[in-house]
C-alpha cells in the first residue's frame, strides 16, 4: 500500500499531497452524524459541509420518506472526500419544491430507521438525538468519552418516535429569541462543534489508527478529481 501511496502521490502537487495530509491527521470516526429524512438539499449538503469542516468522516442519511438530494453549490464538494451512507426505504421518493410535507411515518419507515440505529450501537456508538420534547439534557451534559453518533431529523418534525425510542441521550439547545429551533444546518454544526471539541480535549482515542489512514489515503488519491 505504501508503494501505491507513494506512486500516486507523485501524480499531484506537493500543495494538494499536503492538505491531504492535513485533513487527515484530524480525521475521526469517534463521531458520525445521522440526518433522518432531511427533505431541503441545502440543508443536508451545508451539514455535510460542517462534517468535513470539523473532521468527521462517516455521516448517515437515512431516507424514510424523501430521498437525499446534495447542492452541489452549497457542498463544494466536500462530501466526496467523506464516507456518505445512503439508507433508503422502499417507499422513499423525491420531494417536489413546495408540495405539502407528509407527516405520518409507517412502520416501513420505522423499520428503516431502527435497523440504521441498531446497526451503529453494535459498533458501539452511543445514539444521541436532538429533540424538542420535554425532559432533553444539555448538550454540554452529552457524555463525549465514548463514541457517538449524533441524530438530527426533518426540518418540519423532527426524529421520529423510533430514533426517539432507540437514543441513548437526548438533548436540545435553549432558545433565547422568538424561534423554537436553528436553521437545520446551523444547529447540527453548533452540535458537531461543541460534541467534537470536547471529544479531541479528552485525548487521542478520536483518533483514526495508521491502518485507517493509510486506506483513507490511498482511497482519496485514487480519485480523478482534485478540483476541491
Amino acid at each position: 500500500m505504501e508503494n501505491e501511496i507513494r506512486e500516486l502521490a507523485g501524480k499531484i502537487t506537493p500543495t494538494r499531497y499536503a492538505r491531504m495530509l492535513h485533513a487527515l491527521a484530524h480525521r475521526t470516526r469517534r463521531m458520525t452524524v445521522v440526518l433522518e429524512d432531511v427533505f431541503q438539499p441545502h440543508n443536508a449538503a451545508a451539514l455535510l459541509r460542517s462534517c468535513d469542516a470539523f473532521g468527521i468522516q462517516e455521516a448517515h442519511l437515512i431516507e424514510n420518506k424523501y430521498k437525499t438530494r446534495l447542492s452541489k453549490n452549497v457542498d463544494m464538494g466536500t462530501s466526496k472526500w467523506m464516507d456518505v451512507f445512503h439508507h433508503t426505504s422502499p417507499e422513499a421518493r423525491l420531494c417536489r419544491v413546495g408540495e405539502p410535507k407528509d407527516q405520518k411515518v409507517s412502520e416501513t419507515a420505522n423499520a428503516n430507521t431502527r435497523k440504521v440505529l441498531r446497526s451503529l450501537k453494535e459498533k458501539g456508538y452511543s445514539l444521541v438525538a436532538s429533540t424538542l420534547r420535554d425532559g432533553a439534557m444539555g448538550i454540554d451534559d452529552i457524555p463525549v468519552d465514548r463514541p457517538i453518533a449524533l441524530l438530527v431529523g426533518t426540518e418540519f418534525m423532527g426524529l421520529s418516535d423510533a430514533a426517539h425510542e432507540m437514543s441513548d441521550f437526548q438533548f436540545s439547545m435553549p432558545m433565547l429569541g422568538f424561534a423554537q429551533s436553528f436553521n437545520l444546518s446551523v444547529f447540527g454544526a453548533l452540535c458537531i462543534a461543541n460534541l467534537s471539541a470536547r471529544m479531541r480535549a479528552l485525548g487521542d482515542d478520536w483518533k483514526m489508527t495508521e491502518p485507517e489512514k493509510q486506506a483513507l489515503l490511498l482511497s482519496w488519491l485514487k480519485r480523478k478529481d482534485y478540483s476541491q
